[in-house]
Parts: structure tokens; C-alpha cells; sequence
């Protein structure tokens, strides 16, 4: 999806999650191509308070996105939002 497709997907998610489920957890838009998308979650695993929504676009080669589920207390992926919700 496109860098807006995905923008206005993680802001219904998180109009839709619960306040206990946003302490745990945030929502991260990443470069869709697997290798593009790790090098970003890697970058942004070192400094997070860095990284906007937009820090993204500089990473992917094909302007497209998905949304990333990430547990906030250790940094690491939990799962592909987009794609899980796509294929229920």
C-alpha cells in the first residue's frame, strides 16, 4: 500500500485498539520489501524516539508499506498487521 494507504490504517487501528493494548504495543509503518523493512526495524530499534512516520519513505526503493505490530518494551516485531488482517 502507498505511504497514505498505510498513515490512514494504522490511525484507524489505533482508533479501534484499546488503551491497554497501546500501552503494550505500537503500530509501525515499514518498507514493504523484506529486506528494506528489517533495515529500517533494525535503525529503529537503536533510537525510536528518532523515528517518525515518514522516516520510513527514506528507507523503501518502491513507495510501498505496511503496518507493523511492535511490542514497545522490547522492541521486537510481533507480526506484519496488515497482511494478518488480510488473510482471516
Amino acid at each position: 500500500m502507498t505511504f497514505s494507504e498505510a498513515l490512514k490504517h494504522k490511525k484507524s487501528i489505533l482508533r479501534n485498539s484499546s488503551i491497554f493494548t497501546k500501552t503494550l504495543y505500537d503500530y509501525v509503518i515499514i518498507p514493504d520489501l523484506e529486506q528494506e523493512g528489517q533495515k529500517y526495524l533494525e535503525d529503529f530499534r537503536k533510537s525510536p524516539s528518532l523515528f517518525l512516520d515518514e522516516s520510513c519513505k527514506r528507507y523503501s526503493s518502491n513507495s510501498q508499506f505496511k503496518v507493523f505490530l511492535y511490542i514497545k518494551n522490547d522492541n521486537l516485531p510481533v507480526t506484519d498487521y496488515y497482511s494478518a488482517a488480510h488473510t482471516q
